[in-house]
């Protein structure tokens, strides 16, 4: 199984944190406690987590909404964090008969940040399973939106992009503007990567970048920049790849995760070979030691799909961790909110 947790939770804040966009740490004084704890299991997970344990007593003595939205938040940065002891905890509390007169209002809120586990944690056909139930749990057009584009998400991830993509068709578009159309976009890209549309990724990702720049969402607008270069290295656009890399200049790469500017670096490399059309030692090498990280980076796709353009797909065979080695996370988690959907 591909180790993609890091895209899968990336494309997920998408559509988790759009209530937060505007929202910085500075204003946070002014926010409820709900509101901080979903402002830090987005962009500080550890300090969410601690605030959770130093208000776990406090938060055993209450049985209100706000108690069922610190709990969801917590289960967001314990999914990000790879906590499965938390989870479990967590998901235990928000099943509690303390909370029964929320579970149906909340069902949609809680399944979600289970499927987000699951998928963290590489479960995806749980994630599947979950996200299923979400959508059943979704009260109005823009839930199903979120439900919909997270179960795309989770079947690229589990290796079933065709389904991905048939599902992200079924979403009414004509709703989303700015950002949400930002992230759709986004979405729909890497599944056309998957799928081997190039032509149709390199459109998305574009009119993403245009869609993130126009809402001054300039992190954003770099980072979806990487995922464009990659889908125009694939159709050998050197020209193309010169004027987006260009704008992609020192300022904009500090918005970039470790993980994105490693794999930068890689396609730079790269881009060179493809323009003389062989592989460069210097590129062979960087691939060699770096195949683990550009895979667990949630680039596999368009690394393998550029070696195989140069007859060297070879350099990516990378001995993966198995699911069993690591700690998973039950099954049916969501029961509770499930059962009767």
């Amino acid at each position: 199984m591909k180790l993609k947790s890091s895209v899968f939770w990336f494309c997920s804040l998408l559509f988790i944190s759009l209530s937060l966009q505007s929202l910085g740490k500075a204003s946070l004084k002014d926010k409820s406690e709900p509101e901080k704890v979903k402002y830090l299991s987005l962009n500080y997970p550890h300090q969410a987590i601690q605030f959770y344990k130093r208000n776990a007593a406090r938060l055993l003595t209450q049985s209100n909404e706000e108690t069922v939205s610190i709990y969801s938040s917590v289960l967001v940065a314990a999914s990000n964090l790879h906590d499965i002891a938390l989870v479990t905890e967590v998901v235990q509390l928000l099943s509690d008969r303390r909370l029964s007169a929320l579970r149906e209002s909340y069902g949609f809120t809680i399944t979600n940040a289970i499927g987000i586990s699951y998928g963290m944690n590489e479960q995806y056909y749980d994630a599947i399973a979950t996200y299923k139930c979400t959508l059943k749990h979704a009260n109005n057009q823009l839930d199903k939106m979120i439900a919909k584009i997270n179960l795309a998400i989770a079947y690229r991830m589990n290796d079933q992009p065709a389904q991905g993509f048939q599902i992200l068709q079924s979403i009414e578009q004509a709703i989303l503007t700015g950002r949400r159309k930002a992230g759709l976009l986004v979405v729909s890209g890497n599944l056309s990567i998957a799928l081997g549309q190039i032509d149709s990724a390199i459109t998305d990702y574009t009119e993403a970048r245009r869609y993130y720049l126009k809402g001054d969402n300039y992190r954003n607008a770099a980072r979806v920049s990487v995922n464009l270069l990659s889908a125009i290295l694939l159709d050998r656009r050197t020209a193309m790849y010169d004027e987006y890399r260009a704008a992609l200049n020192t300022h904009e790469e500090a918005y970039l995760t470790e993980n994105e500017l490693m794999f930068l670096k890689w396609l730079d490399l790269m881009y060179t070979s493809i323009k003389n059309n062989v592989i460069s030692d210097e590129a062979v090498k960087y691939t060699l030691s770096n195949a683990t990280y550009l895979v667990k980076g949630g680039y596999a796709d368009s690394v393998n799909k550029l070696l195989k353009s140069l007859n060297s797909e070879h350099l990516m065979v990378v001995a993966e961790k198995p699911l069993t080695d690591r700690a998973v996370l039950r099954e049916g988690l969501a029961e509770p909110w499930c059962h009767n959907v």
